[in-house]
Order: C-alpha cells, then sequence, then structure tokens
C-alpha cells in the first residue's frame, strides 16, 4: 500500500515542479507557467476536456488539499484575461461562489469580499487577488478581516495557445480547520474548485457565440 506521504510526493511530480512553487505564496518568485502536459494530456485538451491533477501538502502551518487544473480556451488571452479581471464575472466563474464584491483597490491588488457555499451552508472571507502580468492573476487570503476558513492561496495563469486559442491553468491550495466540515467536505471542496478553467471557458466561449 502507498503511503500518504509518498502519494502526496508523486502527485507534486505530477503537477510540474513549475507550477507546484508558483503555488506557494510569498516563497516563490518565478512567474507562473503551464507545467510539463503529457501528450494525452495535450489531445484530452484538445477534445475539450478537463485536465486536473489534485494536491496534498504537509506545511508547517498545517494540511493543505487543492490541485491545478487546465482547460483550453477558444479565445485569445486578452479576452479571457479580461474576464478574470472582472470580478462581476467570478460569480459566474467561480464554482459556488453566491456573492463577490470589491471591498478596495490598491495599485494591482483588489480586495474581494466572497461567499460561497451550498444549501448545507456558505462560508465568507475575504481574498487579495493581484495582477502580476497580463494573463498572470494570484490570489490569497487577507488574514486581517474576519474569515471562515484557515488558509487559501493560489493563481489563474493564462497562456497562448496557437491562433486565437489561450490554455488556462488553475492551482490553489486551501486548509480547513479541523472539525467536522473538514472531514465531510473536503474532497467535495476540491472537485468543485477544479472545475474553475471550464467554468470560466464556458463564459468566456459563451459571450462570443
Amino acid at each position: 500500500m502507498v503511503s500518504g506521504r509518498a502519494r502526496r510526493r508523486s502527485l507534486i511530480h505530477l503537477a510540474g515542479a513549475a507550477a507546484l512553487s508558483a503555488l506557494v505564496p510569498g516563497r516563490a518568485a518565478a512567474a507562473a507557467r503551464p507545467a510539463s502536459l503529457s501528450q494525452d494530456d495535450l489531445a484530452r485538451l484538445g477534445r475539450g476536456e478537463l485536465v486536473s491533477v489534485p494536491l496534498d501538502l504537509d506545511l508547517p502551518e498545517g494540511d493543505y488539499f487543492g490541485g491545478i487544473s487546465y482547460a483550453l480556451i477558444h479565445a485569445p488571452v486578452a479576452e479571457v484575461a479580461a474576464v478574470l479581471a472582472d470580478p462581476g464575472a467570478y460569480r459566474a466563474i467561480l464554482p459556488m461562489t453566491l456573492e463577490a464584491r470589491v471591498l478596495s483597490r490598491r495599485g494591482q491588488d483588489a480586495q474581494v469580499y466572497f461567499r460561497q457555499g451550498g444549501r448545507l451552508g456558505s462560508v465568507a472571507y475575504v481574498l487579495i487577488v493581484r495582477r502580476e502580468s497580463q494573463g498572470l492573476f494570484r490570489f490569497w487570503l487577507d488574514p486581517s478581516h474576519e474569515h471562515e476558513i484557515a488558509d487559501l492561496w493560489g493563481y489563474l495563469h493564462v497562456h497562448p495557445q496557437g491562433n486565437d486559442a489561450s490554455l488556462l491553468t488553475y492551482a490553489a491550495l486551501v486548509r480547513l480547520d479541523a472539525g467536522v466540515t473538514k472531514l465531510l467536505f473536503s474532497e467535495k471542496i476540491r472537485q468543485f474548485a477544479l472545475r474553475t478553467p471550464a467554468l470560466v471557458r464556458a463564459y468566456v466561449e459563451g459571450r462570443r457565440r
């Protein structure tokens, strides 16, 4: 039987060191870029499938779960990035988002309040969303505001893929406080979150049509 730690190491290898280093907030200066995708992954993307890799990490702060997912979008980088930069689109492109509103802006940083959940309840928190380049957006929890999750960070990166197409990479890691919510809903939260590139694609391509 493969141990949990060995499984995590294998998942990190699959995700690609570049993508993983870009996930760590404030600990890696390298710009996010697509991890090495296999020919099978590229073929799946070309067929319109979502490619995702789950990640589980043991960090000094606690246990994090999340992953990295990819989708091919038939639109140029500027068009996809414009949607990612629009908080008015967040309810449509971020799973289970019930409310999203900008609290403040400072330079390339936006302080955004989120409430996410479903019929069994919701959680609220504030993220700092920073646009670092035309196609790279990083986000992390703002601990100065009340928050009903322990920690969250990640990024969205739009990379040109041929003519009039883009590869969208979404990556996020979440830490929940110990309790029933963590036991019952961690995997469900991961599954919903990794659908983000597919929702962005549906929104962008739907507007084009």
